[in-house]
């Protein structure tokens, strides 16, 4: 098991704090497949097939920069500490 974890958008997150999102282009989606299906730490972990998977499903994605839409410091006040609360819900 790494003992790095990702610490970024995720579809959850999305979700969770209403975050504007942008529509996956051509190119996100073949990504996406490429990863599923020839990515081995893709392959290795059920919970990476399966954000890729929600997010190819709901058709949009999030980049970091979007959680300004609430301020400047929601990201250090709201986000980060409840990320880092539920450290399960990482990503590996």
């Amino acid at each position: 098991m790494p003992k790095a974890r990702f610490l970024g958008v995720t579809p959850e997150d999305i979700e969770q704090y209403n975050l504007p999102t942008h529509k996956l282009t051509d190119v996100d989606i073949k990504r996406i497949d490429d990863a599923l299906k020839n990515d081995p730490f893709v392959q290795h972990y059920k919970k990476w097939q399966e954000a890729l998977e929600a997010l190819k499903k709901a058709g949009y994605r999030a980049e970091q920069q979007v959680f300004a839409v609430h301020n400047l410091n929601h990201v250090m006040s709201e986000y980060l500490p409840d990320k880092l609360e539920n450290t399960k819900a990482f990503l590996p």
